[in-house]
């Protein structure tokens, strides 16, 4: 069940979380020890860390992503770059990922409803922040998986199923290390990630459908709605009035995957009934 090429994906997935956890903690005590330099009180540090946690985070993850690629290159002769394996990547998404996105956000902002926050409208720039922080801390992660599937796979492929759980768990502990969860978004994350991993297809390759889903789901709702991991609804125009629990959340993921997963068979099977 956990054969070699399981463990070495793993192992190298792991590698990538632990240096982008090393590098956030790095960044944050530069930050914080040269603000202490200047006599400034803890609050101020707490409001400097807090408001450039997206800038942090992003960097902490392109570090890691140069990092592992600066390893496989001296180690490996023959290695795409990532700019190649990017451009291999990017196609328009399927009709069912660009459907499923919008029924996401539709559904969550029906369900839980949203309130309008005045006073947040003149923070464009948090805005911008948070929806690329969100696009980039989820995509840089597909970036990496892709290239771990690229370099470590090409002669055995792992199970995708196995491989789809631990990469789910090396995440969670990764996100939950760097970001205090304050507004209480864990299993939203874990379940955006999760949709991410599904929509990525085999050897989680379909970059367009994961693009598709952070471009129309989880950064708007993050920027626009509240639904920030790091800033929660501080800076957002609106939020949502309830965050939804678990098994709302799960509820509306079963039915756009099975959309998903069905569509074909449900209209073929229609049309046969029709005739």
């Amino acid at each position: 069940m956990f054969e070699g090429n399981l463990l070495k994906n793993v192992r190298y997935y792991g590698a990538y979380q632990l240096l982008y956890v090393v590098v956030v903690l790095i960044l944050t005590s530069i930050g914080a020890f040269f603000h202490f330099l200047l006599d400034h009180e803890i609050s101020i540090v707490e409001s400097w860390l807090h408001n450039n946690h997206w800038e942090i985070l992003i960097v902490g993850k392109l570090a890691s992503l140069f990092l592992i690629n600066r390893w496989f290159k001296v180690r490996l002769y023959q290695l795409k770059s990532i700019r190649e394996l990017i451009k291999e990547l990017v196609r328009w998404p399927e009709p069912k990922a660009i459907i499923i996105s919008f029924f996401m956000i539709a559904s969550y902002l029906s369900l839980s409803g949203v309130v309008y926050t005045g006073q947040n409208l003149g923070y464009w720039y948090y805005h911008l922040a948070s929806f690329l922080g969100l696009f980039l801390f989820f995509g840089i992660e597909f970036i990496v998986i892709a290239y771990l599937d690229d370099v470590l796979n090409q002669k055995e492929q792992p199970n995708m199923a196995w491989l789809s759980v631990f990469y789910t768990v090396l995440f969670t502990v990764g996100f939950r290390l760097s970001v205090p969860d304050y507004y209480e978004l864990l299993p939203y994350v874990v379940l955006c990630f999760s949709s991410l991993m599904y929509l990525s297809g085999k050897s989680f390759k379909s970059w367009s459908n994961v693009v598709c889903f952070l471009v129309v789901f989880v950064a708007p709702m993050g920027s626009l709605f509240g639904m920030d991991p790091v800033w929660g609804d501080d800076f957002s125009p609106f939020r949502v009035k309830t965050k939804l629990n678990l098994a709302f959340l799960a509820a509306i993921w079963m039915v756009s995957f099975c959309y998903y997963k069905y569509r074909d068979q449900i209209v073929i099977s229609t049309r046969k009934l029709l005739r």
